[in-house]
């Protein structure tokens, strides 16, 4: 048999072999890939199973104001600054980092997983004498660069879903815990 037939014989069997392991490698490039909670009743829907009653901060950048780095789908970064994957499905922007336990302040909570981002998601605040910090930026957008046909612009506070009754300064964090900023306006 002459080279170029050994040669075409080893392709043959080669594509014949990708051709029958496709599936497998399919399922094994689904398991690699980040799996999601798909629960609307919980705080935790859209975000890493293997976050699943940890604590997780989300930072939501309107469109009009897209991070340079967290601008297409929802960036979710591990504890350890690693990056899980993006979630497409979210209909936003941002990132989400989590797989935190044991905080209970929710300002060092913030402060401590933001860092995480190497600087991406950095936290700027005043205190204020009366109600403590006032959140002004996050991830380099400040409320006053927000323009638009409204009264004024602040970030939320969202905990475990719903609107914070208290400031992050004031926010007791329970294990499982899951705080939000996005940009609101009146």
């Amino acid at each position: 048999m002459s080279n170029d037939n050994y040669l075409r014989t080893g392709s043959i069997i080669a594509v014949v072999t990708l051709m029958l392991l496709s599936p497998a490698i399919s399922d094994i490039l689904n398991n690699e890939a980040a799996k999601y909670v798909n629960d609307n009743e919980s705080s935790h829907n859209g975000l890493p199973t293997e976050w699943d009653n940890k604590q997780v901060i989300c930072v939501y950048f309107p469109v009009e104001y897209p991070h340079s780095e967290y601008s297409s789908g929802v960036t979710m970064i591990d504890s350890d600054g690693s990056e899980i994957g993006i979630n497409d499905a979210l209909n936003s922007t941002g990132a989400c980092v989590g797989g935190f336990d044991g905080f209970n302040e929710g300002l060092e909570f913030m402060m401590d997983a933001t860092r995480v981002t190497g600087g991406q998601l950095s936290v700027g605040y005043t205190i204020d004498p009366n109600w403590g910090p006032f959140v002004h930026t996050i991830g380099g957008l400040n409320i006053d660069e927000v323009k638009g046909d409204f009264g004024g612009v602040y970030w939320s506070l969202l905990h475990n879903g719903e609107y914070s009754m208290v400031g992050i300064g004031d926010l007791v964090l329970s294990e499982g815990d899951v705080i939000t900023w996005e940009i609101a306006t009146w």
